[in-house]
């Protein structure tokens, strides 16, 4: 229990100091080189952006006060991705949006990509989009906390959690009886967990609640602490990447884990 409890201050200190920064590429600049264990819990999570039939990334230029910037945008969600496409692209650059695509990639690949554009000195900004119902939900969490959060500067993720312990909900994977702590990209899949949890130990539901931490804090915690509780975590895709990772390997369940949170507990 005393091993949870050390997460909790850990996430809670790497959250509070990321979500102060730049929201998107800035928080992740921030963080060191990823260990081999990082990239691979990393590459679960998909992302997405736009290409062109070459597979080369669009750069979007604008004008910030007399300076221009150049800007390539990943998105958690593939629709968004798509909106962008479809609702500003084709409308600004018809003849260019016909070319382009929406291309999938990992969330490690979007993190390989900013430190290596920050290696080359590279002066164009890679801006991770989070999906704007969660950050909404984020905003209504901290509030109803007592936290400040008249904004979310960063890609929230929802955390089932005890009260008095400060400590996780934990939950298996597909395979073997290891249990882990999932950190899910939607506020739904939290508290539909929650809800099992509460309906097999009723006497518990009061002491439950769900935690906003930032990603960007969540990945410096896992490149920066040496807590073997930090090994735990597992990154929850939304439904609507769930769903997209099926699509992908139809024979076969989704990447080492299910479609629905299982048998939670302390």
């Amino acid at each position: 229990m005393k091993a949870l409890v050390r997460l909790g201050v850990i996430l809670g200190i790497a959250g509070s100091i990321l979500s102060a920064d730049l929201p998107g590429v800035g928080n992740l600049q921030a963080v060191a080189l990823p260990q081999e264990q990082v990239v691979k819990k990393l590459q679960e999570v998909p992302v997405f952006t736009l290409t062109n039939a070459k597979g080369e990334f669009v750069i979007i230029s604008r004008n910030n006060q007399g300076k221009s910037i150049s800007q390539v945008g990943f998105f958690i969600s593939k629709q968004d991705a798509q909106k962008f496409l479809d609702n500003r692209l084709k409308k600004e650059n018809p003849q260019l949006a016909t070319t382009l695509q929406v291309r999938p990639l990992s969330l490690a690949d979007y993190y390989k990509i900013v430190l290596e554009g920050k290696k080359k000195s590279d002066a164009t900004i890679y801006t991770l989009m989070p999906m704007q119902q969660q950050v909404d939900s984020a905003v209504s969490l901290l509030n109803q906390s007592g936290q400040k959060g008249d904004q979310f500067n960063g890609i929230p993720l929802f955390v089932p959690k005890f009260k008095k312990e400060n400590s996780y909900l934990t939950i298996p994977l597909a395979q073997g009886n290891e249990r882990y702590i999932p950190f899910f990209f939607e506020k739904e899949q939290a508290v539909a967990l929650l809800d099992q949890f509460k309906k097999a130990v009723p006497g518990e539901g009061a002491n439950t609640e769900i935690q906003v931490v930032d990603l960007f804090g969540v990945m410096e915690a896992l490149n920066s602490s040496n807590d073997p509780m930090i090994n735990k975590i597992v990154l929850y895709p939304s439904r609507e990447s769930i769903s997209f990772i099926q699509s992908l390997v139809k024979k076969s369940p989704a990447p080492n884990r299910p479609a629905s949170a299982p048998a939670p507990k302390k």
